[in-house]
């Protein structure tokens, strides 16, 4: 990976060429990558894996579908039963698990439920219609149903897109079908996954002060800031441990000798 780094030769260099690699980088640090969202699974809601003989009778509901920090995501919809009419409206509540298979859905009448937490052991959801409020929790890992599959639906054109409990380290969102349904179109939900296929490098300088190669780079409160070296911009390995950022700048100096090096800071 040759773009966005230092290249930090010896002092013994011809001061022009320093210089010019010194705006060379500067120029370099400034370009930016954006990689495009992978599609990582897609699920369309059959209402009759949820209870044979029923209809989807309304959307996504209560701010869901919901995206966990590991992956599981849960929704909320209506559907009407064919064999139970009177029944009228019944909600379901289900969750898929990371690849998006259905691992549970649970059937409410009345008031719509709300999510509350989910990860891969446990789902705790809001049973409407109590004051004080009452709670459900569903160890996950020990139940499933297995749905009957569904239609594929390609591109998102029609989604809205959302991101809930979404973990920055997975850099995953869902787009999901509006409510209310736009006719035609099947309820269904996608994960999508951006890639970070570079690392992320923080803008940096450097200069040569009492025989030592300086890297400096500014920093924000908080940010976690990685060191770096090489000797041939293929293969990098990290200068000590990793630094937290507190608002000034810092900087890495190690003694200038006639070995071509190459330096860097990435933000892990």
């Amino acid at each position: 990976m040759k773009d966005h780094t230092l290249d930090l030769a010896a002092n013994q260099q011809p001061m022009k060429l320093i210089i010019f690699a010194f705006l060379f980088t500067i120029l370099l640090s400034t370009k930016s990558h954006c990689a495009e969202p992978v599609l990582e699974w897609e699920y369309e809601v059959n209402a009759s894996a949820m209870l044979f003989g029923s209809r989807i009778a309304g959307g996504f509901e209560n701010n869901t579908p919901v995206l966990s920090e590991d992956g599981m995501a849960a929704f909320v919809f209506s559907i009407s039963n064919e064999f139970r009419p009177d029944i009228g409206i019944i909600h379901v509540i289900a969750v898929l698990d990371v690849n998006g298979s259905l691992v549970w859905r649970g059937l409410i009448g009345g008031a719509v439920p709300r999510v509350n937490f989910l990860n891969q052991d446990v789902l705790v959801y809001e049973i409407p219609g109590f004051s004080p409020a009452r709670f459900s929790t569903i160890p996950l890992k020990t139940i499933s149903v297995t749905g009957r599959g569904g239609a594929q639906l390609e591109g998102a054109d029609g989604m809205d897109a959302g991101a809930l409990m979404t973990s920055s380290s997975t850099r995953s969102f869902l787009t999901y079908t509006p409510n209310p349904i736009p006719d035609g179109m099947s309820l269904i939900i996608k994960k999508w996954t951006i890639p970070r296929e570079e690392a992320v490098l923080a803008p940096s300088t450097f200069g040569i002060e009492d025989d030592n190669l300086i890297i400096s780079w500014p920093t924000t409160a908080g940010q976690t800031y990685q060191v770096q070296r090489s000797t041939d911009l293929e293969s990098w390995e990290n200068i000590g441990v990793a630094l937290t950022g507190n608002g000034t700048t810092m900087s890495y100096a190690q003694p200038a000798t006639t070995d071509k090096v190459f330096l860097r800071v990435v933000i892990p």
